[in-house]
């Protein structure tokens, strides 16, 4: 175990907004960079810095909807076949296919603003695998539902989260056989576990203040890891799959540390998860214990009502300093108009003069 050191590293000035990282048990990493619209794969983690890939998907800044263009993808998974799956995205409405060695099968999905209706998107914010129905789940934030469907792009479902906002992430915990969906609004963020086939809320992770971004599962102890965009990481561990308690942060289910403190493991990667994300602000900054309760509604409004307060009080600062400065000479209100002639007069005046001069030299020459 080392602390406080990167093992590996490699993409340096390759990527433009990577967004999406997913680690297969054999190794194989594939990050997905939504600004230039690619899908990336190395074969193994430890590779030189100047190590290339083994293959790119898409094509670099140029965003498209066919077999070598993506729009914006979200994120990238594998089957049991080494199949991969590309969730395309923030501006096309499917799911793309292709072979191990990066060769075009198909695509799936068509985009549709009604929810409710199998095969269709709003958009593909992510991808899951369910891998003891051997299914894929795809996440549309867009329509609030989560489509089910097979490897060959068979829609078997549609499970409504309507009930949550903004929901960024989803992932699937093959310990408690469960959907594991994150939501962020602003600071306040939860991680609600939903039973697989019926949708129903069973459990859910307490987040507020957090701003939960990015979500993964340890198999073998039911554990999650919760990373927010401040730059930390939170390891909930011996989470139940139906209970009456919340999981809140900090408590002694719970523990944290910074991108900095991160102790590296040297492990086999098979004991990774193959669902992990970069996350999107990392940063150092701590954060205080989170007001308690399920729903702290009543912070956030706080913050929307002083915020609309200091963007008045600035507005009337405004207004003070362009008057003091406009018109200041004149006095008072009651000499305004008064100040404005005489302004105008002072201006024609030394208009007159000027011109006035100029004739004078001109008879003299």
């Amino acid at each position: 175990m080392q602390n406080n050191s990167v093992l590996h590293s490699a993409g340096a000035n390759r990527f433009y907004l990577p967004t999406g990282l997913y680690l297969t048990a054999d190794g194989e990493l594939f990050i997905t960079d939504l600004g230039l619209h690619q899908v990336v794969k190395f074969s193994h983690l430890k590779f030189h810095p100047r190590d290339a890939p083994e293959f790119v998907l898409g094509t670099a800044f140029d965003p498209g909807n066919d077999s070598s263009h993506f729009c914006k993808p979200t994120s990238v998974l594998t089957d049991r076949d080494k199949n991969i799956y590309v969730g395309d995205g923030l501006c096309n409405t499917r799911i793309v296919k292709f072979e191990d060695d990066g060769y075009y099968v198909g695509s799936f999905g068509t985009p549709s603003f009604e929810r409710g209706l199998p095969g269709t998107f709003g958009e593909v914010t992510d991808l899951a695998l369910d891998t003891t129905r051997e299914v894929i789940l795809g996440l549309d934030n867009k329509l609030k539902q989560i489509q089910v469907m097979d490897f060959l792009g068979n829609f078997y479902q549609v499970i409504d989260v309507s009930r949550y906002k903004n929901v960024l992430k989803i992932c699937y915990s093959p310990d408690m056989d469960t959907i594991l969906i994150l939501t962020s609004y602003g600071l306040e963020s939860d991680i609600f576990i939903l039973d697989p086939v019926t949708g129903v809320e069973l459990n859910f992770i307490s987040g507020v203040t957090r701003s939960f971004s990015a979500i993964t599962v340890i198999p073998g102890n039911n554990t999650v890891l919760v990373g927010d965009r401040f730059g930390m990481i939170s390891m909930y561990s011996d989470i139940k799959k139906v209970s009456n308690e919340v999981y809140k942060n900090p408590n002694s289910r719970v523990h944290e540390f910074s991108v900095q403190e991160f102790e590296v493991l040297d492990q086999p990667l098979t004991k990774l998860s193959p669902l992990i994300h970069f996350l999107y602000k990392p940063g150092l900054t701590d954060l205080e214990e989170p007001p308690k309760g399920r729903r702290h509604k009543f912070s956030r409004r706080l913050t929307m009502i002083v915020s609309a307060s200091a963007v008045a009080v600035l507005l009337f600062i405004v207004a003070i300093v362009f008057t003091v400065t406009f018109c200041g000479k004149c006095g008072s209100k009651r000499d305004y108009e008064k100040c404005l002639l005489s302004d105008t007069e002072d201006e024609e005046d030394v208009l007159y003069d000027t011109l006035h001069e100029s004739y004078e030299n001109m008879r003299a020459l």
